[in-house]
C-alpha cells in the first residue's frame, strides 16, 4: 500500500544562505546594542519579501529579500524563519535547515526555530537529527500541533509506530481542522494492518483538505483500500 505525506506547506511555520561571514559573526560574536542593528532596514525587506512569497508567488525573489534581511541585521531571528519557509517551499532542505539552525542560534529560545529544523531534516530523512530538534521544540511549546505531527513523522519512520500514534493523535487534539496528521494516522493503521481505521483516517483528511497538493493520492490510497477490502470480502 502506497504511503505519502503532505509536502511542508506555508500554514506550518508561518505560527513562526546568509554569507559565510553573516553566520560567523552570528555564532561568535557578542550581541550589539538595538543602536548598532539595522533591524529596521531588516523588517523592511522581510516585509517585501512576505508580499513576494504569499501575495505574488514569486519565491526566489523572496528569498533575495530575505537574505538581505538578515545581511542587514544578522541577529534579525525573524528574518532566518522567513528565509527557511521560503527554502522549504521550493523544497531546497539544505538551505533550509541551515537558516532555521542560524534562527536557533540567535534565537535559541524560539521554538519555531527548531521546529523548522526538525521539518527539514524530515525532509532529508535524518529523523533522528529531526527528533531532537522536535523534541527540543517540544520542550519550549509543549502545544505545538506541528511539532507533534513532525515528531509522529519521525518516529513512524523509524519504524516506532506506538510512539507515532502518541504524538500524531494528539497532534490531532490540538488542531482539528489540520489534515497532515489523519494523512499520518492512516499510514499508521496501514503499518498495523488496521485497514478500518486507516481509511476513516483518510476520509477524514481528504474532508478537511479536499483541494489539498495530496488530495489525489489519499483519493487513490482510499480506492486501494476500499478494492482490497471488496476483494478480501468476496474470497471469504
Amino acid at each position: 500500500m502506497r504511503r505519502f505525506f503532505y509536502l511542508v506547506s506555508l500554514h506550518l511555520l508561518l505560527a513562526f544562505s546568509l554569507s559565510l561571514a553573516a553566520q560567523d559573526s552570528s555564532s561568535t560574536a557578542s550581541k550589539p546594542t538595538a543602536a548598532q542593528r539595522n533591524t529596521e532596514g531588516a523588517k523592511e525587506a522581510e516585509a517585501k519579501g512576505q508580499e513576494l512569497l504569499f501575495q505574488k508567488h514569486d519565491t526566489q525573489g523572496a528569498i533575495v529579500s530575505f537574505k538581505k534581511a538578515v545581511k542587514l541585521d544578522p541577529w534579525y531571528g525573524h528574518g532566518y524563519l522567513m528565509l527557511g519557509l521560503a527554502y522549504m517551499q521550493v523544497q531546497r532542505w539544505d538551505e533550509a535547515q541551515w537558516a532555521f539552525e542560524d534562527a536557533s542560534k540567535v534565537e535559541p529560545e524560539d521554538a519555531q526555530a527548531w521546529l523548522g529544523i526538525g521539518s527539514a531534516l524530515n525532509e532529508k530523512k535524518d529523523y533522528e537529527g529531526a527528533q531532537k530538534a522536535l523534541q527540543r521544540c517540544l520542550e519550549l511549546k509543549p502545544d505545538s500541533a506541528e511539532a507533534h505531527y513532525e515528531l509522529g513523522r519521525s518516529l513512524w519512520s523509524m519504524g516506532k509506530l506506538d510512539a507515532a500514534e502518541e504524538q500524531t493523535k494528539r497532534a490531532i487534539e490540538l488542531n482539528k481542522e489540520y489534515a497532515s496528521p489523519h494523512v499520518l494516522m492512516g499510514n499508521i493503521y496501514l503499518s498495523g494492518s488496521d485497514a478500518d481505521s486507516a481509511l476513516a483516517e483518510f476520509r477524514e483528511a481528504l474532508k478537511l483538505d479536499p483541494e489539498g497538493p495530496q488530495a489525489s493520492s489519499i483519493k487513490q490510497t482510499i480506492s486501494e483500500i476500499e478494492k482490497a477490502k471488496a476483494e478480501t470480502k468476496k474470497n471469504k
